[in-house]
């Protein structure tokens, strides 16, 4: 990868204050405790909230995957959950996308 291809790739971006600021947008209130986890594709980051529950944030690669396939994702991470299988299930919100969009300062 050279330097130039580096500097455009859209997670350069992802600052932990876009992460804390994504995840205030569903309610949660972050103490700005950031820990990245381990993923292939996507960024996935424990987020520490001021309710003492910590979520966990992923951003899914731009282009890689359609709002449908999203979806399928988090209803099979939901249905684990709830047979009592360990997996993060999704914190939908009413009225909210299950996948944002977030902009950068630049691109606002």
């Amino acid at each position: 990868m050279t330097a130039a291809n580096s500097q455009s790739h859209p997670y350069n971006a992802l600052t932990p204050e876009i992460i804390l600021d994504a995840v205030e947008t569903y309610g949660m209130r972050c103490t700005g405790g950031l820990l990245a986890l381990n993923s292939y594709e996507n960024r996935v980051y424990r987020v520490d909230t001021e309710d003492g529950e910590p979520c966990v944030a992923k951003f899914y690669r731009p282009g890689r995957w359609d709002e449908a396939t999203i979806l399928e994702e988090h209803v099979f991470a939901q249905q684990l959950a709830e047979h009592e299988i360990p997996a993060v299930a999704p914190r939908l919100q009413p009225k909210v996308s299950s996948k944002a969009t977030l902009k950068t300062p630049k691109e606002e």
